[in-house]
């Protein structure tokens, strides 16, 4: 018998499942950021600390995610709402992005005036991390 390797399999099977489990796993860690997203809007929502009179900055705060080719996935949205004046990130085949943002114009204002007070969005996102991490850590096991 010479010396090489013997296939019991072709190669191709085995890049054909390498592929399928590649895929399975960027939508778990797809969900995963959903679902974190999904937390994330509902906790700014519920925690933010300025008096909301139209109901328009507490329920224009939303969450999106979006990359690995995957349809793009948005929180609660109301596309009359959405802020012009903000830079838009996506997502990319090995990018994935999960953002919780304001849609109204003067979220950026209840963010930065006022010395921080009132901001919602970092401390929600950093609050969240934790979770978020460890989610991911269970999905790579």
């Amino acid at each position: 018998m010479s010396g090489g390797i013997v296939w019991i399999k072709p190669p191709s099977t085995l890049a054909k499942g390498l592929e399928q489990y590649q895929q399975k796993l960027l939508t778990a860690v797809y969900a995963v950021a959903a679902y974190v997203g999904q937390q994330m809007q509902d906790q700014a929502r519920r925690s933010a600390r300025w008096t909301d009179r139209t109901g328009n900055a507490r329920s224009g705060l939303f969450f999106a995610v979006d990359g690995f080719g995957l349809p793009p996935l948005t929180g609660a949205l109301d596309a009359r709402q959405i802020n012009r004046d903000s830079t838009i990130v996506s997502g990319t085949s090995d990018r994935l992005v999960l953002c919780l943002s304001h849609t109204m114009y003067y979220g950026k204002f209840l963010e930065l005036s006022n010395g921080g007070r009132y901001a919602i969005i970092v401390s929600t996102m950093e609050r969240n991390l934790p979770q978020l991490e460890r989610m991911l850590k269970q999905v790579f096991r």
